[in-house]
């Protein structure tokens, strides 16, 4: 094994899950690595991973063009296809096509192996810093955004609040859910002065939770506008009004306010994109300049 290629499909919390895994498998085989995030979730023809991010300290390859031709890819179905981003047809036939790898931690017989970041994959609930040593945020309206939240709101004396809703939320369901996450809020000292800083995808359910905590403060914009039932990363470019790369920013802004805060709640518990903030909290400060 020589390289191994990273593609992506879900939403972040996801992609981020699978692409832990993936650097530390690259690291434990001292593979170069490229991540691939062309895929129609993550861009509408010009955003890749590398719009936002880069990562050190490790072996990476610049570009695909640098794999040999005559390399050898596994799984086969991606002979030839390399540059082919995830879409999904090729998610619903993962079965005929072996390329959902689950969890990887022996190595192929393959020059190339490409992970679809799809199935399971390995979770690293206690130390995150293998990946907080090479995973960097690139773009100064990232970075620059949190660095002004942090300023205004010291986001460690605060409670971050991740109201997810759209494709997560069955129907009747969303009250209820709201009610009990703000009995939690309650519990961790809502009531107590804790400013309470809020990201969303879900205007309805952002609108259920001011009811109850009317102070709370919604950082979230342009994701609330494009608010839909099939949740924002699934959107098309043609039925939303702002770019997928503003989009991205802002999601991107969330999430790193989000683990910048004293302590999470979530409204959907097994929210990946919650659940990686929580990980990645005392990481921060090293992920971004």
């Amino acid at each position: 094994m020589k390289y191994l290629v990273v593609k992506g499909w879900l939403g972040f919390g996801d992609r981020l899950e699978s692409l832990k895994m993936c650097v530390a498998y690259a690291q434990k085989y001292n593979l170069q690595i490229y991540v691939d995030w062309t895929d129609s979730i993550w861009s509408h023809g010009t955003e890749s991973f590398y719009t936002y991010f880069k990562l050190i300290n490790m072996p990476v390859l610049n570009s695909l063009d640098d794999i040999p031709e005559d390399a050898t890819v596994y799984p086969p179905f991606w002979k030839d296809k390399l540059k082919t981003p995830m879409t999904q047809e090729i998610f619903d036939k993962q079965k005929e096509t072996g390329i959902n790898l689950g969890q990887i931690t022996e190595p192929f017989d393959a020059d190339v192996v490409v992970h679809s970041s799809i199935g399971n994959r390995i979770l690293y609930m206690m130390d995150s810093t293998f990946f907080a040593n090479v995973f960097r945020v690139t773009d100064p309206r990232i970075f620059e955004k949190v660095r002004s939240y942090n300023s205004k709101f010291n986001l460690r004396s605060c409670m971050g609040i991740h109201i997810r809703g759209t494709d997560r939320v069955r129907p009747g369901r969303r009250e209820l859910g709201i009610q009990h996450i703000a009995v939690n809020a309650a519990m961790g000292g809502g009531f107590a002065g804790k400013k309470m800083i809020v990201v969303s995808d879900d205007k309805n359910s952002t609108e259920i939770w001011k009811r109850f905590f009317p102070d709370s403060i919604c950082l979230t914009e342009l994701a609330l506008k494009e608010s839909s039932s099939k949740g924002n990363h699934n959107a098309s470019k043609d039925s939303i009004s702002t770019s997928k790369d503003l989009l991205n920013v802002e999601m991107l802004v969330d999430f790193f306010t989000l683990a910048n805060c004293g302590s999470i709640l979530t409204t959907y518990r097994d929210s990946r994109f919650a659940q990686e903030a929580r990980r990645l909290s005392k990481h921060v400060s090293s992920m971004l300049p």
